[in-house]
């Protein structure tokens, strides 16, 4: 727990990110989902987002990584790999429970498939389910042309993947910052 104690700023600017990139995605995804629009500019301008907002996920991640490597270097702390990997799943905690959800709750409507769409379905269940995958939805809006696009919406799982790419890239970009590969990246230039 010292670990999201000292850098629960990290997963807070992990938070913001994932909300900005709520707002970015209703932004570009409603003009591309309209009547007269192609329909691939839907899954493209989805993957422009999702692309923009790995980024970001990178950007927060590195630069925690440099910090923590001068930190390192000194003695003052010791090299920790699992740093990213906590602060993701933390951030990506709300993602993670509602698909656990989505996915127990789903089992249990009744006369309705697991793989299908329990549209118009009535009951504790099908409420349950539709509250955990709006809020995933939402959650991940950044994604959902791609999710309409290739029918991926009925699957209630699908959000564990998307969270899972997000946890490696953290994890990843953490472990580049600490080794000093992406420093470059945020070294000052002088002017001469």
């Amino acid at each position: 727990m010292k670990i999201l104690k000292d850098n629960f700023y990290t997963v807070v600017k992990l938070w913001v990110n994932q909300f900005a990139m709520i707002f970015l995605g209703v932004l570009i995804l409603l003009p591309s989902a309209g009547a007269d629009t192609p329909k691939w500019l839907m899954p493209v301008a989805s993957a422009f987002t999702a692309v923009f907002y790995l980024v970001l996920l990178f950007w927060s991640s590195c630069e925690l990584g440099l910090q923590h490597s001068v930190s390192i270097e000194i003695g003052k702390m010791k090299r920790d790999p699992l740093v990213g990997l906590i602060l993701s799943l933390t951030a990506n905690l709300p993602v993670l429970v509602c698909t656990v959800i989505a996915c127990i709750s789903k089992a249990f409507i009744a006369g309705v498939p697991y793989f299908q769409s329990p549209e118009g379905a009535e009951g504790l269940a099908a409420n349950v389910y539709a509250i955990s995958t709006t809020i995933n939805e939402l959650l991940h809006m950044m994604y959902k042309g791609l999710l309409i696009f290739f029918d991926l919406n009925r699957f209630p799982f699908i959000h564990l993947p998307i969270a899972l790419l997000s946890i490696g890239v953290c994890t990843l970009a953490y472990l580049a910052g600490t080794k000093g590969f992406c420093a470059s990246l945020f070294a000052k230039r002088r002017e001469d």
